[in-house]
């Protein structure tokens, strides 16, 4: 099984979002009295890597333990799915990126 990257596609909303086409660098949904902290990244060998697609999912969808509901209905606070993401394997993301580069 190969390592997965997560990748920005846009807000979750459709608009468009500075980090689009960038990599998760890290992600704390507690950072910021649960506001969480996202660190987008341009270079691929910076990209968190996760064992696998599952586990990648499973990150993307941290629950805030500091603010675990958002005040305004009461829903699960994962500050990270304000963003739409692919989950690629990093193999492919690497060659996609040297293949660009040519």
């Amino acid at each position: 099984m190969s390592e997965s990257i997560i990748q920005c596609v846009a807000y979750a909303d459709g608009r468009r979002a500075a980090a689009e086409g960038l990599y998760l660098k890290s992600y704390d949904p507690d950072a910021n009295e649960g506001k969480g902290r996202i660190v987008w990244t341009a270079s691929l060998g910076e990209a968190a890597r996760f064992a696998s697609a599952a586990d990648a999912w499973v990150c993307w969808r941290q629950q805030s333990t500091v603010r675990p509901t958002r005040p305004w209905d009461g829903r699960p606070n994962r500050p990270a799915t304000q963003f739409s993401v692919i989950i690629t394997p990093a193999e492919e993301a690497e060659r996609h990126a040297q293949a660009a580069h040519n």
